[in-house]
Parts: C-alpha cells; sequence; structure tokens
C-alpha cells in the first residue's frame, strides 16, 4: 500500500479517513501548528505541516487535503499548492470505478465518494470534493479547488469554474457556465451563466402556524377520509 498523509484534523480528516485507510497506508496527520492542539489523532500522530518534511518523505509518501470550504476553498488550495512545492504527489479517491471506462478524467488529489455518477468526457480538476449521491452529465468540466455536496444534479456540458461551492440538492441545468468562486446554495436551481463571485441561495421553507403534533392529526384525518372515498 500507498503511504499517505491527512492534513487537518477536523470534520473531513474524519470522514476521509476509513475510506482512505482501505487503500493506503495512513502514516498520520498533519496541521499548522498555530492550529495544532494535540499529538495524537485517531491513534496516529500529528506532524507539524510548517516543518513536515523533517518526519516524512515527500518520495514515498502521498496526501489530501482534508479541509472544508473555508474562504472559497482558497485554504485547502494554499494548502495544497504548499504540498505540491515540497514535492509531494496529491493522492485521489475515487469509489466508483466505471467512469475510467468511459473517458472520464479525474485529476490529482481529487475525491469522490460513493454513489456518485459521472458520465461520458467529463473531467474532474484538481483537489476538488465530490460528496455522495452527486449526478454529473456528459462533457462537464469541473474546475480545481471545487466542493460539491451530496445530491447535487448536474446536467450535460456543464463547466463548473475554480473554487465553486456546490450545495446540497443544487441543481444545474444543461449547456450553463457557472463561473469560479461562485457559491451555490442548497436546492438552487441555475439555468443561466454566472458571474464570478456570484451568490445564490433559495428561502428557507415557511413554518406553518400549527403545532407538529396538530398537524400530524390534521394530516391523518385527511388520509383516511381519501382512503374511505377510494374504498366507495
Amino acid at each position: 500500500m500507498k503511504k499517505l498523509v491527512i492534513i487537518g484534523c477536523g470534520n473531513m480528516a474524519l470522514t476521509y479517513y476509513p475510506y482512505f485507510k482501505e487503500y493506503f497506508n495512513i502514516v498520520g496527520f498533519a496541521i499548522d501548528s498555530e492550529f495544532k492542539t494535540t499529538n495524537e489523532y485517531m491513534g496516529l500522530p500529528v506532524y507539524n505541516l510548517d516543518n513536515i518534511n523533517a518526519n516524512l518523505n515527500p518520495e514515498t509518501v502521498e496526501f489530501v487535503v482534508a479541509i472544508g470550504f473555508l474562504d472559497m476553498n482558497q485554504v485547502r488550495e494554499k494548502i495544497y499548492k504548499r504540498m505540491k512545492k515540497l514535492g509531494y504527489r496529491a493522492a485521489k479517491l475515487q469509489l466508483n470505478a466505471y467512469p475510467n471506462k468511459h473517458g472520464v478524467t479525474i485529476e490529482e488529489g481529487s475525491v469522490i465518494l460513493e454513489n456518485t455518477s459521472i458520465h461520458i468526457n467529463s473531467k474532474i480538476g484538481e483537489n476538488t470534493f465530490i460528496s455522495t449521491g452527486v449526478n454529473i452529465g456528459h462533457g462537464c468540466i469541473i474546475g480545481n479547488n471545487v466542493w460539491i455536496n451530496s445530491g447535487v444534479t448536474i446536467a450535460g456540458d456543464v463547466i463548473i469554474g475554480d473554487n465553486t461551492i456546490i450545495g446540497v440538492g443544487a441543481t444545474i441545468g444543461n449547456n450553463i457556465e457557472i463561473a469560479s468562486h461562485n457559491f451555490i446554495g442548497a436546492a438552487s436551481l441555475i439555468v443561466k451563466n454566472t458571474n464570478k463571485f456570484d451568490t445564490y441561495a433559495i428561502k428557507q421553507t415557511e413554518q406553518l402556524p400549527i403545532k407538529s403534533y396538530d398537524f400530524l392529526k390534521i394530516s391523518s384525518l385527511n388520509r383516511n377520509t381519501l382512503r374511505g372515498k377510494n374504498d366507495n
């Protein structure tokens, strides 16, 4: 197994760990010394990112950036570039094997979790995270340092610019170009091209002026009434 260091000690590192340990020999975690609060995480050493080459050899150890989308993914991007400059190769994890047969290209450092569908001739850039249950249509180009949350649907021939964040359940229409550094909120529907730094978000579902248990009673009565009509 190849050796791997996970950059980060938070929720994303916790998420990545069980996936990557199936395919890599994880030698530890790393974080900048100013944020380091422990010398051990998940039973493994936590290295200072500031002087990581004093402990790990870039010729034998790969890395993955396990940090959230802080500052429009720019924190992830900066760490990725730092590690590459130090000579480390970025690991990638692709839990669906079949895209390789469909002309799909996935670059270094990208992580694609299970139950995600990527259609023919699509391209995924570097250091991009794609969560579970995402559907990416044919001929799409996903940029570098992109973050795509669960349940997103991207239609065919779509371009997603670098450092863009797409929230849970959002939908992107056909032949759309999403510019770089966009924030597309959960459940958003995008059907036209966007500009750099655009933000899209929908309003929260309206709260009904009724208590939950009263609503359930009314719902049950309506269901029983409809059932009675259907029986006649």
